[in-house]
């Protein structure tokens, strides 16, 4: 079983902060695959056990219409499960169409005052 943690922020501060909660995950399930938009995240964490790889997307997939190419990239890594930690729908419909069992995200429309700390422990509680 192959699970997988979208960090859909590009600064290394935002992914640095998640990292605690996919440990947390990591702990429960094994090591992890975490797939980020930042480029110099591998090189901050180093040799984590519990991280197994990290993935860096060089596009942001912004637009509603690159739904398809997200989930053909998001396909390649055959992720059973998968925790995307930002409210989007874009990221959720594309893990959907790429096969992924198991999809689990912040609450949608809730992007107003977001906390990132906040709404991430809440997100982590839940699941």
């Amino acid at each position: 079983m192959k699970i997988g943690i979208f960090l859909s922020y590009v600064g290394l501060g935002s992914n640095l902060l998640h990292l605690t909660y996919c440990h947390q995950i990591a702990k429960k399930y094994g090591p992890v695959t975490v797939v980020t938009l930042c480029k110099n995240l591998e090189q901050a964490i180093g040799e984590d056990p519990l991280i197994k790889e990290v993935i860096c997307i060089d596009k942001y997939f912004k637009k509603f219409s690159d739904i398809l190419k997200l989930s053909k990239l998001l396909r390649n890594f055959n992720f059973h499960t998968l925790y995307i930690f930002y409210p989007s729908i874009r990221i959720f419909l594309a893990s959907k169409l790429a096969g992924i069992k198991k999809v689990y995200s912040y609450r949608f429309f809730k992007k107003k005052n977001l906390h990132l700390v906040k709404a991430a422990k809440e997100f982590v509680k839940k699941i």
